[in-house]
């Protein structure tokens, strides 16, 4: 809530800004080069979410688009590819939280 009242939100110790709410278009804040994944329900599924990360090129930043809803798909021109992590639709978190595990794998972070 604070972010979308202050359109920022800072660390508690500090005035360092945690997140903040950027302007449109959103592909300007994208890394140059970047591979853009897109999550949606309906596009080819991927049921190994940590094989499909540990697959991406390590010499490219990779970004992806996850939607802020259960279900349907995000319409936006600047994701490269979609792909889909579970036969049912999934809430951003759990989503953000597979993509995560996937990373840790890839990068061994404990």
């Amino acid at each position: 809530m604070q972010l979308l009242q202050k359109l920022s939100i800072r660390a508690s110790d500090g005035p360092k800004k945690l997140m903040r709410v950027i302007r449109q278009p959103v592909s300007t804040h994208l890394p140059p080069q970047a591979r853009r994944v897109g999550l949606s329900h309906s596009a080819a599924s991927v049921h190994r979410m940590p094989a499909f990360v540990a697959a991406l090129p390590t010499d490219v930043p990779v970004v992806f688009v996850v939607g802020a809803m259960s279900h349907g798909r995000v319409s936006v021109s600047y994701t490269d590819e979609f792909i889909s992590i579970s036969e049912y639709p999934l809430s951003a978190a759990c989503c953000i939280g597979r993509i995560c595990n996937a990373l840790e794998s890839k990068y061994d972070i404990v």
